[in-house]
């Protein structure tokens, strides 16, 4: 009997075939995980497919072992089929990810012990109205719902009615998130209001617990899941519901390795086993906005924060009025707060101290060795601990007040502001408050960052400087203040989705506001108070936001009514990778004549981690059978060993 079996190897697309012993043929199918030998060494493979004939005239290897348990379902290799072609993603390393818990051995006593004192928490009225739009009754089929949301609205004990019902009938379910760091807040609600037990699940987690939870999943055993990206590869048998948490976020968005969108990889999963899937978000993006638009996705709106609570009333403050890095009024908010023991949160999108030093005398700016960008200044207040950083290769050195170009002494200044400058500048103004700043360069662990957080619930904190790591999902009961700071660099951003991004960051932080008893207010800091993305955003404009972007991206046939696939080369090798970047604009060219194609062009950071980099980037029409024929295209092209090839299909980033 012949097998093709799939490898867990970046090898294309290829498959290989193996000879099954005539004793073992009754173990076998398609989706039964193996192990075979390849090029002297054991690897696990997946057989997909049972040729009656082949053509190959060599001896075929046997297949060593059988590991039987271990069944992949027809939805995963649907799933893994469709992510490689969608993606150019090459299959092996798909089905890499899907086996990152395997274990030889299928122990069915080594399983979770899932029981739940399930309860049924209350409903405001428009969250019954909310639920009801789901038809519980009928949810067992594949449809995407966008759960559209005000900060504070209870939009998770709404979807959690939905995972309540899909539990009760004994399957498993999954619900995303895009940070890690938000995961144990969800395990802690959903316990406390519905007493079901979650099970946390991300690339951080020990691999002896990874093991435990894979093991469980592909017994087909009743589990919730909550995770990141990587929760999508575990090998569900039996799924009753996925929910995306903050669909919008860019961290869905994997780009390296395996370049994918986890938002997008999680429809096709629930469209392939059947199952409903809710995209949850206080700020909808706008692809889903325009599938709703279109009547792909059905739209469920809760407009209201529980109990009542109004949305924090939104400032725009001109800073060209102002000389401080404070404005006046926002300076005299937290004075109040301050009187009146509440919270403030400073936000600053921005890491570090100052984005780059340059000297007064010559003009020289500091560079990373290794990439083409500036060093971030970090620790200035610690003059011992100061340090330059890249935030892409993670370079660093020791910061000395001196100009390696003209070597004068303490010439060095500091443009610009980070978010360390803005957290020196709050304790020289308000020397007395007890203040703390967040970012992931000061997360050093989960522990640490969960005890600031519990500082901040309890009020023990007054005021809070922080960057996006604080931005969505968290509960701030005494916060009544939000002032942001220099919103203008993601509002000018070369990004065609930065007015966007800047939307959603404002909606977002500023519902952190006003989240208890406390009426919030905001504060936004800007040269640009005109601007219709602020307005929008000062009035709580969805509507009207939504209407203004989707026209403007049809104006210019971006994305969503266009696609873009995004081509990397690096090499070490300049001449190389320009030659080749040229040779493959030609071929698109000449072979393609209903498309688009930009470049090649250096990157914007023309160099990374000592590597040139050139990019292309190609836009097509929403037809799928052109987008088949370009991917095909770009995954038959060969490049050398020392010339390395990125394919992002529906790019985020364009650096």
């Amino acid at each position: 009997m012949i097998v093709e079996v799939l490898l867990a190897l970046p090898l294309n697309n290829k498959t290989f075939y193996y000879n099954v012993n005539s004793t073992d043929k009754d173990k076998v199918n398609v989706g039964q995980l193996i192990e075979v030998s390849f090029r002297k060494k054991d690897q696990i493979g997946l057989i997909i497919n049972l040729p009656k004939k082949i053509n190959f005239n060599k001896p075929l290897s046997n297949v060593k072992l059988i590991y039987e348990g271990f069944f992949f379902n027809d939805e995963i290799i649907k799933s893994i089929l469709f992510l490689s072609k969608y993606t150019c993603n090459p299959l092996g390393k798909i089905f890499k990810n899907f086996i990152s818990g395997f274990h030889k051995k299928l122990d069915k006593n080594q399983i979770i012990n899932f029981k739940n004192f399930v309860k049924s928490p209350s409903l405001s009225i428009e969250q019954k109205n909310a639920l009801s739009k789901f038809n519980l009754k009928n949810l067992n089929e594949f449809k995407v719902f966008a759960l559209s949301g005000v900060t504070g609205s209870g939009k998770t004990r709404v979807y959690m009615y939905v995972i309540k019902k899909k539990l009760e009938q004994k399957l498993q379910c999954l619900i995303t998130v895009p940070e890690i760091i938000l995961t144990k807040e969800w395990i802690k609600e959903i316990s406390e209001d519905f007493g079901i037990h979650a099970e946390i699940y991300h690339s951080s987690i020990k691999k002896s617990k990874r093991k435990v939870i894979w093991n469980h999943i592909i017994q087909g055993k009743p589990i919730l899941i909550i995770g990141t990206r990587s929760s999508l590869f575990l090998p569900f048998k039996r799924l009753g519901a996925i929910i995306v948490d903050e669909e919008h976020d860019q961290s869905y968005k994997q780009e390296e390795k395996l370049i994918l969108n986890a938002r997008d990889f999680a429809i096709v999963r629930a469209k392939n086993s059947n199952c409903p899937i809710i995209l949850s978000s206080a700020t909808l993006s706008i692809e889903t906005i325009q599938n709703c638009n279109k009547g792909k996705f059905t739209k469920i709106n809760i407009t209201k924060r529980i109990n009542n609570n109004p949305l924090p009333g939104i400032n725009i403050i001109d800073m060209r009025k102002e000389k401080k890095l404070i404005s006046r009024k926002l300076y005299k908010q937290i004075n109040e707060n301050l009187i009146n023991n509440h919270q403030s949160m400073i936000f600053i999108n921005k890491r570090g101290y100052t984005s780059f030093v340059i000297c007064k005398n010559c003009g020289f700016i500091k560079s990373c060795p290794n990439c083409d960008v500036s060093l971030v200044l970090h620790n200035f207040s610690n003059k011992k601990k100061s340090l330059l950083l890249c935030h892409h290769c993670s370079y660093k050195e020791i910061f000395n007040n001196t100009c390696l170009n003209c070597k004068k002494n303490k010439t060095l200044q500091f443009p610009g502001e980070g978010i360390e400058k803005i957290f020196e500048e709050v304790k020289s103004t308000f020397p007395k408050a007890k203040s703390v700043f967040i970012s992931s360069d000061s997360v050093k662990n989960l522990s640490d960052f969960n005890k600031t957080l519990n500082d901040i619930q309890t009020n023990k904190i007054n005021i809070i400087v922080g960057t996006q790591i604080l931005s969505k999902g968290h509960n701030f009961p005494f916060l009544k203040t939000v002032g942001i700071i220099n919103i203008d660099n993601l509002l000018n951003d070369f990004d065609f989705r930065s007015q966007e991004k800047c939307f959603q960051q404002i909606i977002q932080v500023s519902g952190r506001a006003g989240r208890k008893d406390l009426v919030g207010n905001v504060i936004i800091q800007t040269l640009q108070p005109k601007n219709n993305v602020l307005i929008n955003s000062q009035n709580y404009s969805f509507a009207n936001f939504h209407l203004e972007e989707l026209e403007k991206r049809r104006r210019n046939n971006h994305p969503p009514f266009s696609n873009f696939i995004s081509l990397i080369l690096t090499s070490t090798n300049h001449e190389n990778v320009k030659k080749f970047s040229f040779f493959i604009v030609t071929k698109l060219n000449s072979h393609f004549k209903a498309i688009e194609v930009y470049g090649p062009a250096p990157a914007v950071i023309s160099m990374m981690n000592k590597k040139y980099r050139y990019r292309i980037l190609i836009k097509t029409p929403k037809k799928k059978s052109i987008q088949d024929k370009i991917k095909n295209f770009l995954t038959k092209l060969k490049t050398s060993s020392s010339l390395k090839l990125y394919i992002d299909v529906d790019p985020i980033n364009f650096l």
